[in-house]
């Protein structure tokens, strides 16, 4: 038997430029499909923070859909963890976006939290966490969340989960991170 010549325009360079060309359409495919897909999902996270924002400040529905329930308040030297801060644009409180720590680690607590004129908080939901399945992830039970409306800074009377507490602090971590927004934009 003979041995065939290697080539190493064939051998080597041909399969590199083979994958390299690969690797440029995908990525042009990829690239077209974030270009279409972006705007969508934008709009769909804007629509569900609304909702979120509705949904821990009822009160701020003036119930006309062609004005803004909320108006964007822009302050500087916020905590890290408040995004965004809005006014209920009928003077019912503020609402506080919040993305922070959680047992899942960094950025894998996001909530929105409604604290009303008086200081008194309105109502808190979880959007997203990485917390801990059957233990951890009670924050978004109804006899956790429903301790919190009503109370002050204090939050004087919210107890912990048992075998959670890691969960529940950062939760609470997040709250005392809006009331510190709260008092910014209220003063």
């Amino acid at each position: 038997m003979t041995k065939a010549k290697s080539n190493v325009m064939t051998d080597f360079v041909a399969p590199i430029v083979v994958l390299v060309l690969i690797c440029a359409i995908m990525s042009g495919l990829l690239a077209a499909t974030n270009n279409v897909t972006a705007p969508i999902i934008e709009e769909a996270e804007r629509r569900a923070n609304e909702a979120a924002r509705l949904e821990v400040m009822p009160a701020a529905d003036d119930l006309d859909p062609d004005t803004e329930d909320f108006l964007l308040v822009e302050v500087a030297g916020l905590p890290d963890a408040v995004k965004e801060v809005y006014q209920a644009a009928n003077g019912a409180g503020y609402t506080f976006s919040i993305t922070t720590q959680g047992y899942g680690g960094k950025n894998t607590l996001k909530m929105t939290i409604g604290i009303d004129m008086d200081g008194k908080i309105t109502d808190t939901k979880v959007l997203s966490h990485s917390e801990t399945a059957g233990l951890g992830s009670k924050i978004t039970t109804d006899a956790f969340k429903s301790q919190f409306p009503g109370k002050d800074a204090s939050l004087e009377g919210v107890d912990n989960i048992s075998g959670a507490t890691f969960s529940s602090n950062y939760y609470r971590a997040a709250i005392a991170d809006a009331y510190t927004a709260f008092d910014m934009v209220k003063g």
